[in-house]
């Protein structure tokens, strides 16, 4: 048996609805081609030299920042859910007089998204919802990607929104993008999708070398203001309309029997929501060690099961990040797929690290 790394779910191709979109977000939603350039054109006429953004967070939010020479100042998570910490930005916004902050809502649990929402409205600061991990969540009956001044989520293998790329965005500030076109590039990522990703029980290794090829050519060509491709449109909708109406449900349906079958372990604990509807899309557990967590990667990908630590902290400067700390390097991820057979080794597997480490 094996299971492969966060292999996405199948959906039906189906036109992209923007305008159903904007109706049910009531937002108006632009098109990018990934996260890191939504953030940039978020930001891009902001004037502002510093932003708050999560410690705990993929480093690709640092590109943006560093194009337009916009200071990253770290504050901590709420150690229950790995959510930014309202307390931490209190103090943090207070102490070095920012106006801008990145909320990001963690592997697809709500942030404490309304009272940030208040504090920054309260405060003029400038807040930016990132539903890359979490779209499809909802807190008090708005979507996750909602809140604030500006919002946006995106498409990748590993999110909920499970596509090749692409992103879409809104912000209360208007924005202009004076559009590029290079779709032969993003078709050859949607064939690496589609080979290395979606099909990977299929083709194996076969058409690896797609993933080099497009690795090479996005560090040769700016895609930063590409508009969407026709043949995209279509997929992308599919992904969307899948997600939006909880067509991949069994990903809740086995996070939830996991957190129950591991509800008595020792050695981790269950990340889960605390507040809202969530739209979780990974298995997500905190070690009490890193020593146990590595010990459990290592059995996990000796049974043919993937399994990865989570984001390496974006800085090591942990004074003021006190939760930062213990979780760093603690927290281990492990795929979810639509597979019966599958999903009962991975838990079988769990049980037997957890009787050996009893």
């Amino acid at each position: 048996m094996k299971i492969n790394i966060f292999t996405p779910p199948k959906f039906e191709k189906q036109p992209l609805d923007i305008e159903n979109l904007n109706n049910i977000t009531n937002k108006s939603w632009q098109y990018s081609v990934n996260g890191r350039s939504s953030i940039y054109h978020i930001l891009k006429d902001l004037k502002i030299n510093k932003i708050l953004i999560p410690a705990y967070i993929c480093s690709s939010v640092l590109e943006p920042l560093k194009k337009l020479n916009i200071k990253p100042i770290f504050y901590d998570l709420d150690i229950r859910d790995l959510n930014p910490s309202l307390e931490s930005i209190k103090k943090l916004s207070k102490k070095y007089d920012v106006k801008a902050v990145l909320v990001a809502s963690m592997y697809g649990n709500p942030a404490n998204l309304v009272e940030i929402e208040d504090y920054c409205k309260n405060n003029s600061i400038f807040m930016i919802d990132d539903a890359a991990q979490s779209f499809g969540a909802k807190l008090d009956g708005r979507f996750v990607g909602t809140f604030g001044d500006a919002g946006f989520f995106s498409f990748s293998p590993g999110k909920p929104t499970a596509g090749h790329m692409g992103s879409f965005f809104w912000s209360a500030k208007k924005v202009n993008i004076k559009r590029t076109k290079h779709c032969l590039l993003h078709y050859l990522k949607w064939l690496d999708f589609y080979f290395n990703r979606l099909n990977i029980y299929r083709f194996g290794k076969k058409f690896r070398l797609l993933t080099y090829i497009n690795i090479i050519l996005l560090k040769v060509f700016n895609l930063i203001n590409d508009k969407i491709c026709d043949f995209e449109k279509n997929i992308l909708g599919g992904i969307l309309s899948s997600n939006l109406n909880n067509k991949f449900i069994f990903r809740q349906r086995y996070i939830d029997e996991f957190i129950n079958i591991s509800s008595k372990s020792k050695n981790f604990r269950a990340i889960k929501h605390i507040r809202g509807i969530p739209n979780n899309h990974k298995i997500v557990v905190l070690f009490y060690n890193q020593n146990r967590a590595n010990e459990f990667i290592g059995f996990m990908l000796n049974s043919n099961i993937y399994a990865s630590n989570g984001y390496m902290l974006l800085t090591s400067d942990l004074k003021e990040l006190p939760n930062c700390k213990m979780i760093d390097k603690c927290v281990v991820e492990l795929p979810v797929e639509s597979n019966e057979d599958r999903m009962k080794y991975l838990f079988k597997k769990v049980r037997e690290f957890e009787d050996k480490n009893s």
